[in-house]
């Protein structure tokens, strides 16, 4: 059943999610934004002229949402809890297609609903494939689709969550063209209340 288009998308060939997606979504950046706030609570003191006070911060300002679709016939997962190489090394294998490397917080499938920072592939389109989780797509994944390979995690720590990756980010932001405008922007449907 969560594996057919139509959970996904109005119309087979439209790239719209369906309203089900949309709320996943929303609840996701709404997480994105309350450990934001708690950050900036914390009381750390960040220099002023670093891009980005902490990795949710980076994904409110440079995140899009990129839309769950059903796993490709054929396609077995790879292995669980290395979802940064996993996607590092498919997107790297499948680059003809257009995949990226993307990363970023995911929902999980109905029935375990928390919210995990994740890596997934990200087609041209904006909708994921994701070669980690084979039995089931998250429900949403709000994330950077990272345009330069050079970047790309293959020996397991993500770019967001290995610290010696992060601090430089956060501090000098991303070089020029690094990352691919995939994806819809984090605005679309979400009411800030």
């Amino acid at each position: 059943m969560l594996n057919s288009p139509e959970n996904y998308r109005t119309r087979a060939d439209d790239t719209s999610p369906d309203a089900s997606v949309i709320a996943a979504e929303d609840g996701l950046i709404r997480y994105l934004r309350q450990h934001a706030e708690l950050f900036e609570r914390s009381g750390y003191e960040i220099p002023a002229d670093w891009s980005h006070q902490s990795q949710y911060h980076l994904l409110l300002t440079l995140g899009r949402r990129h839309a769950p679709a059903p796993r490709p016939d054929g396609l077995i997962g790879m292995p669980d809890r290395l979802c940064y190489s996993n996607s590092a090394q498919y997107a790297q294998e499948h680059q003809d297609e257009g995949l990226l490397y993307a990363e970023g917080f995911a929902l999980t499938h109905t029935g375990l609903d928390f919210y995990l920072p994740h890596a997934w592939t990200v087609r041209p389109d904006g909708t994921v494939l994701d070669p980690t989780w084979d039995d089931e797509p998250g429900r949403a994944y709000v994330g950077i689709a990272v345009a330069d390979p050079t970047l790309w995690p293959f020996d397991g720590g993500g770019i967001l969550q290995d610290f010696e990756r992060l601090l430089p980010l956060l501090r000098d932001g991303f070089q020029p063209n690094a990352l691919a405008d995939l994806g819809r922007p984090l605005a679309d449907g979400l009411s800030r209340a």
